[in-house]
């Protein structure tokens, strides 16, 4: 039965990731398609930044009371709650629900207490959407007392049913990218045909494949790794991912996804690299390197313990870093550097309208 139940959240959702446009259409589409398996009261969706897995986006009418919003929106981007997504998104499982986080003691979660359950939302389910490893959004559903709360089953057929939702959303923030712009070292979408022939290529796709190291099949005028990795996402379910290399010796990253019953299938070029907001704060603030680093690796959840480890620094160190970038920032804890963050960087752009290119990050 819940094999049979997850099958057809399964396709309802690919059919979804299909048939909308924009990041924040396939969230909703997917929230409706995957709601006749798993029930749900509320939800919401949003896009996150990569680096630091702050909300660039999303959509919350039908989710949490509009009066508890700004409390909610607090809690969230001081990423100090026991949901707090960079946490959930350094764990091996793309699901949790508030129960599991809290052990079945929601009242030791802050946004339980001061929004769930005055709202009259007792259970959470958090669904992360991730592609390659990469974060790119999220999907909370909540259900009432009366409706129960979320089971086991209900979190695998949601595992399931998403796993490949970050692929589509990321297809969409390429598309909408190259409506705002088309920079030379920006990603680039390449759209083939049945016979995996060119159908479109976007400027920047064309400049990257000009740079290929590869011998090219003549009669589609395609490198042939790029044929290759098209045919395998055209015969698998999901997409495929490989790397390539340009002359001049920088490497490129590409993503094939095929799209549905068109037969056709996506490829998304792109630098292979790191989103860092880091580099935004460092331009604010005036911080070194290695400040850089200690911002990204604490904006992602990371101990001092861990930050010390991945640095390849003692702890005193990593302390006195700490230290300084505190001093710099204003801020007295990791909580009020994460806030810090968003209300300068993220905040700003998500009012102003700004829109979200294919790396993640606003573009501009």
């Amino acid at each position: 039965m819940v094999a049979a139940t997850a099958n057809r959240a399964v396709a309802a959702v690919h059919r979804a990731c299909r048939a909308s446009t924009g990041p924040v259409g396939v969230e909703r589409a997917v929230a409706a398609a995957l709601r006749p398996a798993v029930p749900y009261d509320a939800w919401c969706g949003l896009t996150l930044d990569p680096a630091s897995i702050l909300p660039t986006g999303g959509f919350h009418e039908e989710g949490v009371p509009a009066p508890y919003l700004p409390r909610l929106v607090e809690i969230e981007t001081r990423a100090d709650d026991v949901l707090a997504l960079p946490t959930l998104a350094r764990a091996r499982s793309a699901a949790t629900t508030l129960a599991e986080a809290t052990d079945g003691r929601p009242d030791r979660s802050r946004h339980y207490r001061d929004v769930l359950r005055p709202a009259g939302l007792e259970h959470e389910l958090r669904l992360l959407l991730r592609s390659g490893g990469t974060t790119w959004g999220a999907l909370i559903l909540f259900r009432s007392p009366a409706t129960g709360t979320f089971t086991t089953a209900d979190m695998a057929i949601a595992t399931a049913a998403t796993k490949d939702v970050a692929t589509a959303i990321r297809r969409e923030l390429v598309l909408d990218e190259t409506r705002e712009r088309d920079e030379a070292d920006g990603p680039g979408l390449l759209l083939l045909d049945a016979d995996l022939t060119p159908v479109h290529a976007t400027a920047a796709a064309q400049r990257w494949l000009e740079r290929h190291d590869d011998s090219i099949d003549t009669a589609r005028g395609l490198p042939w790794c790029v044929i290759t990795l098209a045919g395998r996402a055209m015969r698998t379910d999901g997409p495929a991912r490989s790397r390539i290399r340009t002359r001049d010796g920088q490497w490129l990253t590409l993503h094939a996804e095929r799209l549905g019953n068109s037969r056709q299938v996506s490829i998304i070029i792109e630098p292979t690299r790191r989103v860092e907001i880091a580099q935004l704060v460092a331009d604010a603030y005036g911080l070194t390197r290695r400040e850089r680093d200690v911002v990204r690796l604490l904006s992602s959840g990371y101990s001092r313990h861990e930050i010390a480890v991945s640095l390849r620094l003692s702890p005193h160190t990593v302390d006195d870093h700490v230290k300084r970038l505190f001093g710099k920032l204003d801020v007295h804890s990791r909580s009020e550097l994460t806030y810090r963050l968003f209300l300068d960087q993220h905040a700003p752009r998500i009012r102003d309208g700004v829109p979200v290119g294919g790396r993640g990050w606003f573009l501009r």
